[in-house]
């Protein structure tokens, strides 16, 4: 997936609406490298491994700079890395959609089939705490068409 220093100009027509929208469970390992690496600590244990990124001013995601950029951005999570593609689990099996916000029409199909590749490996209980975080905020997501891939 692209960097986001190469779309920060996209990101910021939208005032990086999907640091804001939910924030993404994060793996202890993803949590370790961004203190490890100096960052305060924006998190909080959600379940065994599994950890919560603590909204900052207005529900942003706390690492979010005043010029829409990522504080973290060679350390951020997964999730993120993979936007605007986020997988799920429906009927038992996992899946994709696509989220259509403004750097979706910015990438190439091959972006989104790396995206898509990298989503294979994110663990079930980051998907299932990513669903509950989402379900929370579901109606934030309404502004966004998005289809499954």
């Amino acid at each position: 997936m692209p960097t986001s220093d190469q779309f920060l100009s996209v990101c910021q027509k939208c005032k990086a609406l999907c640091c804001t929208l939910v924030l993404p469970p994060v793996t202890e390992e993803e949590r370790n490298a961004i203190l490890d690496a100096g960052f305060r600590d924006c998190f909080t244990n959600i379940c065994d491994g599994i950890y919560a990124i603590i909204p900052g001013d207005h529900g942003k995601c706390p690492y979010l700079k005043q010029d829409y950029s990522c504080e973290i951005q060679p350390l951020k999570p997964k999730l993120c890395r993979i936007w605007p593609v986020i997988p799920r689990y429906k009927n038992n099996e996992r899946g994709y959609i696509v989220i259509k916000c403004l750097l979706f029409s910015h990438l190439s199909s091959e972006a989104l089939k790396q995206s898509k590749k990298d989503a294979e490996t994110i663990p079930f209980e980051i998907i299932e705490n990513l669903w509950d975080i989402s379900h929370e905020t579901k109606e934030k997501y309404k502004i966004f068409e998005y289809e499954e891939i």
